[in-house]
């Protein structure tokens, strides 16, 4: 199921489609494959994308600078594609609200609503983005957004060769408030005043709300983050492009840290859990963010115990065959390749099917305050 051409939604439901039981359980029994090419082709990127998911492409093809894997937002809604060959946005899908239930669990949408509460991608930094920032919840409702404040984390799997493959990160030690206005002022380069980090594979870096940054041409990651495309360009190297300079210093966060101080801040780890082939990477929102591995497939196949909400795999290095534990379904799993597992599709076990390289998928789900030892 691959769409490269234009992933626009022609039309989009007004309501919540009726869907026969068979379909309910297409939908809510096994893991959802969303139809891939859900490409935005923001002027930064390139092509690396394609070839990570093992679609064609060719010189008139979309760029594709992010691929926005799950996605229940409208700007690029994620779609299935039916038995029958019909085909549903995420969101509409989910106006539903017994398959909403049944996909997204009831706990979650007691906490956070019937609509999709993330977003995850693929991107690919072909060249330079803005200087950018994202509001904080608060900025954001304060400024009369329609989508709220996010943070993100981004998880670095890959980088270009002779790219320089940076983050410019909140500013320099010792900058100043003023001096930063004044460089907005006169439209000067203001990575100029930014901390710079040479970033390396693996590496994890949480981005808070009302943090500048940018990432510079050179680097393939998953980007995690609430559902949100509220970004604010406050400096765009004359490509033209509209800024946001207003809402912009009206949510920056100066108390942050400067410089290292902050780098050390935002650096993730991935810390062990008692669970095997399990590790976690603490995050400071909604989202919880753990990386499952699998050895090769003669050992023995990691279980992972059901928290009965959704979950969202990416595959991130190697090939994972997933099963569910009652055998009801099975899906194999590679590296740029993404599913989501209903609540209702129940606990499963992994199994890493490349014994050359490592098997990994990261797992992303919610914490429901009060649940699970999380507040």
């Amino acid at each position: 199921m691959n769409i490269n051409k234009n992933n626009s939604v022609n039309a989009s439901l007004a309501q919540a489609p009726t869907l026969s039981i068979e379909e309910i359980d297409f939908l809510t029994k096994q893991p959802i494959k969303f139809i891939e090419g859900n490409f935005a082709d923001y002027m930064w990127g390139g092509y690396h994308l394609y070839d990570m998911k093992g679609l064609p492409y060719d010189e008139n093809s979309r760029i594709a600078a992010e691929s926005w894997e799950i996605s229940g937002h409208k700007k690029y809604p994620s779609r299935v594609m039916m038995p029958n060959g019909s085909i549903f946005t995420f969101m509409d899908l989910l106006k539903n609200r017994h398959l909403a239930g049944l996909i997204l669990g009831e706990a979650v949408i007691e906490h956070f609503g019937q609509d999709f509460p993330i977003l995850v991608k693929f991107v690919d930094v072909h060249k330079h983005m803005s200087a950018h920032l994202h509001p904080s919840a608060a900025s954001a409702k304060a400024l009369g957004e329609d989508d709220p404040g996010k943070e993100e984390v981004f998880i670095v799997l890959d980088l270009h060769e002779d790219a320089e493959s940076a983050l410019y990160l909140g500013l320099k030690d010792g900058v100043t408030r003023k001096a930063f206005e004044e460089a907005i002022d006169k439209e000067e380069n203001i990575l100029d005043l930014s901390h710079k980090i040479y970033v390396r594979p693996g590496e994890i870096y949480r981005i808070p709300s009302g943090v500048l940054h940018c990432w510079t041409g050179g680097s393939i990651a998953v980007e995690i983050t609430e559902s949100s495309d509220l970004t604010y360009r406050m400096y765009d190297f004359r490509r033209h492009r509209p800024t946001h300079i207003k809402k912009g210093l009206a949510s920056i966060d100066y108390n942050r840290g400067q410089g290292v101080r902050l780098e050390k801040e935002c650096r993730g780890l991935w810390q062990p859990t008692e669970a095997r082939g399990l590790d976690i990477v603490k995050t400071h929102n909604a989202l919880r963010v753990e990386r499952l591995s699998a050895d090769s497939a003669a050992s023995e196949p990691v279980k992972i115990d059901s928290r009965g909400t959704f979950e969202v795999l990416m595959g991130i290095e190697g090939l994972l065959e997933i099963v569910s534990l009652s055998n009801d379904w099975v899906v194999n799993l590679s590296k740029g390749r993404s599913i989501l597992i209903p609540s209702k599709a129940g606990s499963y076990r992994i199994r890493g099917l490349d014994r050359e390289n490592s098997n990994c998928a990261l797992r992303i789900s919610m914490k429901i305050p009060g649940g699970n030892g999380e507040s």
